[in-house]
């Protein structure tokens, strides 16, 4: 599908490259004028049939082409005054959504042309992409105001609302994208929580196994040197009774010693002892000069 400012919207085969089918401009209003077309957003209306297009244009319309009755629009629709800037078809292939350049967001039903609703939480720029969820209740919508938000197409509530710090042209959703209900969430922290209990509660008893393993080689290595100690006091109280044993021979020695002078000394006539020593020395000891007095007393 084909379409922009002055030129109508149109059917493309892409293998063949030729056009298919082309619109044809409305008539003019009541007052005569005619409108020259400018489309800006446009889609197809279900995945499995490309009969029915919808298009919408810078005048507030929303236009719906049946390929195979009529050129010109089956159902066209205003909506407010501002250009529609985006549009997104829903699977059940009759609904449509539309976003427009002041930031409105609303949905169409175009088997009537009907107003569904508008979605509470106006954007505070011009929406430039919608996109629908395959399977889940939900579209994502961007624009101007750096804005990406996704909305509840059941209750029309806004669910989030992310910055993203520029201008944003296009969203597309994940396949695997999904929402989870509060109390899965709940359950999901409970979990996380109690995993992380149970992490904490290993690393305090790694701590404690750790501490404890410390104090038992500690008390290991206390044990070992109080042995080595008693060791090297046995060993230093055999070598104590040996020095003992030599200081008591060697006392035994001098006392021998003693006792044999004693008995080598020999006593004079008046009692007195005369050493030998002296005898040996060639010098004459008291005793004898007592005697030669004695004598000459004599």
């Amino acid at each position: 599908m084909f379409g922009g400012k002055g030129i109508e919207v149109s059917l493309w085969d892409i293998t063949s490259c030729s056009k298919t089918w082309s619109a044809k401009s409305p008539r003019t209003n009541s007052l005569g004028i005619f409108t020259r077309p400018w489309f800006t957003a446009g889609t197809f209306l279900c995945k499995d049939d490309h009969r029915k297009i919808v298009a919408c244009t810078n005048s507030h319309q929303v236009r719906l082409y049946d390929t195979a009755l009529q050129r010109r629009p089956a159902i066209s629709v205003e909506f407010k005054e501002s250009p529609i800037k985006a549009v997104a078809a829903d699977p059940n292939g009759h609904d449509v959504y539309i976003g427009t350049g002041t930031g409105d967001l609303a949905s169409f039903d175009m088997r009537t042309g009907k107003l569904l609703g508008c979605y509470f939480g106006k954007c505070s720029g011009s929406i430039r992409s919608i996109v629908r969820h395959p399977d889940l209740p939900l579209i994502a919508s961007c624009g101007l105001d750096s804005y990406l938000r996704i909305w509840d197409t059941n209750t029309r509530q806004l669910l989030s609302a992310v910055f993203l710090k520029q201008h944003l042209t296009t969203v597309v959703l994940d396949s695997h994208f999904s929402v989870e209900e509060p109390g899965e969430m709940k359950s999901k922290q409970l979990e996380s929580s109690v995993e992380t209990e149970t992490e904490v509660r290993k690393e305090k008893k790694k701590k404690s196994k750790a501490i404890t393993e410390d104090e038992t080689e500690a008390q290991i290595r206390k044990e070992k040197k109080s042995r080595t100690i008693e060791e090297e006091e046995q060993a230093g109280l055999v070598d104590h009774s040996d020095i003992n044993d030599e200081v008591y021979a060697r006392k035994e020695k001098k006392k021998k010693k003693s006792r044999g002078i004693e008995g080598g000394k020999e006593r004079d006539s008046d009692g007195e002892i005369c050493s030998p020593k002296r005898r040996k020395s060639g010098e004459r000891s008291k005793c004898l000069k007592k005697r030669s007095k004695k004598q000459l007393v004599a």
